[in-house]
């Protein structure tokens, strides 16, 4: 699936490949329930924090589920 991109606005240089991510990690916590922090680690050491709405997550945890069943 390298290369391929859902439709988006955004220029290809601003789309993620996960073959260059080497650990990504979601943290909750309940003292701050509508956020979670999605740590990515890349390849060479480079490492961003983001702030992610938690429906999204919980919708994607959703599909997931629904794929497996």
């Amino acid at each position: 699936m390298s290369g391929l991109h859902m439709d988006s606005d955004l220029p290809e240089e601003l789309h993620v490949d996960l073959d260059d991510v080497r650990n990504l990690e979601m943290r909750y916590s309940r003292a701050r329930p509508d956020r979670i922090e999605l740590a990515v680690e890349y390849v060479g050491g480079r490492t961003r924090v983001y702030e992610v709405d938690r429906f999204l997550i919980e919708h994607l945890l959703e599909q997931l589920e629904y794929q497996d069943s």
